[in-house]
């Protein structure tokens, strides 16, 4: 993430898709609650480091890298996430200060935290535990992942194999 567009959420705040949490020495439960909410909505940013006010306290430069580390191996454990996922947090520098940023993409399937369900408020992250609400999730993911779809009159012949160089060559921009 580039220092203008970090610069640019910061002046605006914590929103549906940016959440701010200050981290001291070790990565706290909401957190991962926030990536789970971001997981079962749209998706979103996640700053540690950073107050809810969008001040930069920054953390431990020494310590960032355990701290990533740590988290690669909480969002992967099938007993705290599920499904479990795959995340590449990034250190960033800003004023002097070390941030660490987790780019959180909305998944296809409903995840839970420690057999909780979380999704994405305006800026909260809030426990769904309503059967009519988690029906909800599955529902409206349905019909924004078209991998999850079945198109019964589509057939090989319709797909242009032609344009796979092109849109690999597009999506490693």
């Amino acid at each position: 993430m580039d220092t203008k567009t970090l610069k640019t959420l910061l002046k605006i705040g914590e929103t549906i898709t940016v959440e701010f949490k200050r981290c001291g020495n070790k990565i706290e439960s909401d957190v991962y609650e926030t990536v789970c909410a971001f997981l079962n909505r749209f998706g979103g940013d996640i700053f540690l480091g950073v107050l809810d006010d969008g001040a930069v306290n920054g953390i431990s430069a020494t310590a960032a890298p355990q701290l990533i580390k740590n988290f690669i191996k909480c969002i992967g454990n099938p007993d705290l996430f599920s499904p479990t996922i795959y995340l590449m947090p990034e250190i960033i520098k800003y004023k002097g200060k070390t941030i660490i940023h987790i780019h959180v993409p909305p998944s296809a399937e409903v995840h839970s935290f420690k057999k909780v369900i979380y999704d994405r408020i305006d800026d909260a992250d809030v426990k769904v535990t309503a059967t009519s609400q988690i029906a909800q999730m599955y529902i409206r993911k349905q019909n924004i992942f078209t991998e999850k779809r079945i198109y019964h009159y589509v057939k090989t012949d319709d797909l242009r194999l032609d344009l796979l160089p092109k849109l690999r060559k597009n999506g490693s921009k």
